[in-house]
Order: structure tokens, then C-alpha cells, then sequence
């Protein structure tokens, strides 16, 4: 090489090193910033070292499919995890191969309606909350299904109503801010009644499904149940579909599966280290014992935070004696002052999100309990209202539960 190509070689290696060092800082700063904090973010979990393992192993490089020599233990798998969910969600079928919950949805919508359609769907955002899939983009209609603010809930006889004049193919029930349970089987007798389906997208509450805490979607009414895989549900980030209907499941299939026949659709390759890492959490979890812990939780913070004046979504529901039935507590404040606060609590090592959602999944991992939820509930109403606090005693307390609670324990 001429002495120009050395430098330049050498320089490129540098960079190159540079890079990688950087990588790793950041790296370093991430686990910093959410391992040695109290992580109250709705839509994630922490994975035990067990379940996360397959992620950095061989097989999150590789293949499934039977065109390739020594995959027959990727296959197995693949069946295994499969047969683990059916047998976890008492479903007859079990699709693993979408990577997101997203994608389980565009699946479903694109398996179960055509061009023009209407698509039923709670009200994205506030007030209620549903999934914001852009149904414009894929040439669906949606029909935003009336939702009362003050009682956080679907208008039922109003979405009724509405639901009758339109027969839209599909209505997705399931929410991203939520605190109650749906009204699947009144929505799903409507529906039926006309021919049309019900999905539900359980991505925030399929954890509570599993655990029997929350509501059961397919034994109400709803013909599929698809989520994600990381928020209730302590897995690696993915997607499932699950359905007791055998036709239904095959149409969904050619969407959601590659297969030789369809050549791919929507998902070639479904990456087989989550696949593998979602067997270990569905055998692993304690179901029951999580999935009422985490309700637990939620509303010994919902008490607490009504006693601080902290202001709450959903407490004038009359239909419900309690004020959450799954891992939300959803405060009340504008936009703008749950930003504030969201970042006034981060820094004394709290995360929630930009909405002031209050997520109780990653917490009843660690181990904490009521006792543990209340004492740390009082501290966050302390900061929220930031009266005369001691503040170093304050963060004493919070590090105090960050240092007793940073494995997973349930």
C-alpha cells in the first residue's frame, strides 16, 4: 500500500475503535440512568438474565426455515413456544412470528379487512387512550368509538349505536392509557350479530391475561387476542396473535407467517432469540401470583395518590369499586405540567412517562409489595407537590428502595 492508503487505513481503524468505545460509554450510561432508578414507565418490564440470554447467543442471528441445513432445533422451538402459549392464554391458536405489537396489528387489520373499511377503534390519546395506528397510511377508515373522560370508560350504549350504523368488518378494542377493563362482550355480541370481528389489543394488559387478574378477552367474545410482549408481559420486545378460531387464524397466518406457499408478507424472519426468550418468560413467571401483585400495587398507589390530592382519571366510574384493574394509575394533569413533573421526578431517579402514567409491571418484578408501593407513592406525591420536603431525606428513602430492589424476584 502506498503511504497514503496506510494513513488512511490507519485513520479508518481509529474511527472505528473510537466508535466502538463510544457505543460501550453509552451503554454504560443507559444502565446507569434505568438500572440504579425506579422505572414506573407503563410500557416496559425488566426481563430476568435467564429470559434475556438468547438474545445475545448464536441463534439471534440465524434462520428457521427448512431451506437451511440445521435448523431443526430452531423448528422445535419455534413449535414448543408456540404450544406454551396456547396452553398459557387456553387458546387453540398461537401465532409468535410478528416482532411487534404493531406489526400483530397491521396483521390483523390487513388479514381481516380491504381497502375502505371501516376500523372501530378506541379514541387514541386523550381522552381514551387507543393504540394511534395511523389507519390512513394503509388505506383504512377508523371509527373512533364514543369514550367518557369522566368515567374513563367506552360509552357503551352510544358505541353500540354507533357500531350498528357503520358494521365496520373489524372493531380493535384495548388501550395504551388504561385502568379499566373493556366492555368486550356487549361490543362483541353487536358485532357478531352482522358478521364482523373483534380483536383485542391486549399489548399493555397481556401479562394481567395471563395471570387471570384482568379481564379474559377470548372467553368474552373477542375473536383474537394479539399484544406486545414487553409490557405486562416481562418479555423481549415482539408481538402474538392468539384465536380459537381455526379460519380466522388461517387468514391471519398468511399475513403474520412466512411460509414457501406466500413467499413473505408482512414478516420474513420472525428472529428466532425472542422467540426463545418469550418460551423462557412464559414458563418461568409465576402468572397469578404476578398478575395480582401488580394489581395490588397499582392500587395501593391509586389510594394513596386520592389521599394526596393527586389528581386521577377514571375515579368517577360508579360501575367499578376500584379505581385501577390493571398496571396503570393515570394522574390528570395537562400536558404540560405532566411533562414537568415527569422530568422533575426523573431527577431523583424516577422514570414515567410524558403523560405521568404510573406503570406497577417492572416494580412487582423486583419484589416490592403494598408496603414498598405506598412508601414509594408517598414520596412521589411529596415530590409532585414539592412542599417543604426534606430533600435529602427524600432521596435517601428512594435509593434505599433502588438498592433493595434491583433483581428480579418474581
Amino acid at each position: 500500500m502506498s503511504p497514503l492508503d496506510v494513513h488512511c487505513v490507519t485513520k479508518v481503524r481509529k474511527m472505528t475503535i473510537h466508535i466502538a468505545n463510544h457505543i460501550e460509554k453509552l451503554l454504560e450510561r443507559h444502565n446507569s440512568a434505568r438500572l440504579r432508578a425506579i422505572n414506573l414507565i407503563v410500557s416496559e418490564n425488566r426481563m430476568s438474565k435467564r429470559a434475556a440470554a438468547p438474545l445475545s447467543s448464536d441463534i439471534s442471528a440465524r434462520y428457521a426455515a427448512s431451506f437451511y441445513a440445521g435448523t431443526e432445533p430452531a423448528q422445535e422451538l419455534i413449535f414448543s413456544v408456540t404450544e406454551m402459549a396456547k396452553s398459557v392464554f387456553e387458546a387453540k391458536y398461537a401465532n409468535l412470528s410478528p416482532i411487534s405489537g404493531n406489526m400483530a396489528l397491521l396483521a390483523v387489520v390487513f388479514a381481516l379487512t380491504k381497502s375502505q373499511d371501516y376500523v372501530g377503534r378506541v379514541p387514541p390519546f386523550f381522552p381514551g387512550g387507543g393504540y394511534p395506528l395511523n389507519y390512513e397510511v394503509f388505506d383504512r377508515r377508523p371509527l373512533p368509538l364514543p369514550f367518557s373522560e369522566s368515567t374513563w370508560q367506552l360509552d357503551v350504549p352510544r358505541t353500540l349505536e354507533l357500531i350498528e350504523r357503520h358494521k365496520p368488518p373489524l372493531v380493535v378494542l384495548g388501550s395504551s392509557i388504561v385502568t379499566y377493563p373493556m366492555p368486550v362482550a356487549e361490543i362483541s355480541a353487536t358485532v357478531h350479530a352482522y358478521g364482523g370481528l373483534v380483536a383485542y389489543d391486549g399489548s399493555h394488559t397481556l401479562g394481567l391475561i395471563a395471570g387471570g387478574e384482568y379481564q379474559d378477552p377470548l372467553r368474552e367474545g373477542a375473536d383474537l387476542l394479539l399484544g406486545s410482549t414487553h409490557k405486562t408481559f416481562p418479555g423481549p420486545q415482539g408481538g402474538i396473535i392468539l384465536t380459537n378460531d381455526e379460519g380466522v387464524h388461517k387468514r391471519v397466518e398468511v399475513l403474520a407467517n412466512f411460509t414457501p406457499l406466500n413467499g413473505p408478507t408482512l414478516i420474513c424472519n420472525p428472529h428466532l432469540a425472542r422467540i426463545a426468550s418469550t418460551g423462557i418468560v412464559l414458563q418461568e413467571t409465576p402468572w397469578r401470583e404476578y398478575a395480582r401483585r401488580v394489581v395490588d400495587n397499582a392500587r395501593t398507589i391509586s389510594r394513596i395518590f386520592r389521599e394526596e390530592g393527586i389528581p386521577l382519571h377514571g375515579v368517577d366510574a360508579a360501575n367499578f369499586p376500584e379505581s385501577t384493574y390493571c398496571h396503570q394509575v393515570v394522574t390528570a394533569y395537562s400536558r404540560s405540567d405532566a411533562l414537568a413533573l415527569r422530568d422533575r421526578l426523573r431527577k431523583h431517579r424516577i422514570n414515567v412517562d410524558a403523560f405521568l402514567r404510573i406503570g406497577t409491571s417492572e416494580i412487582t418484578r423486583l419484589g416490592y409489595e403494598a408496603a414498598e408501593s405506598g412508601q414509594l407513592a408517598r414520596l412521589i406525591a411529596q415530590l409532585i407537590k414539592d412542599d417543604d420536603i426534606d430533600i435529602v431525606e427524600v432521596d435517601r428513602r428512594i435509593n434505599d428502595l433502588i438498592e433493595t430492589h434491583c433483581i428480579v424476584a418474581l
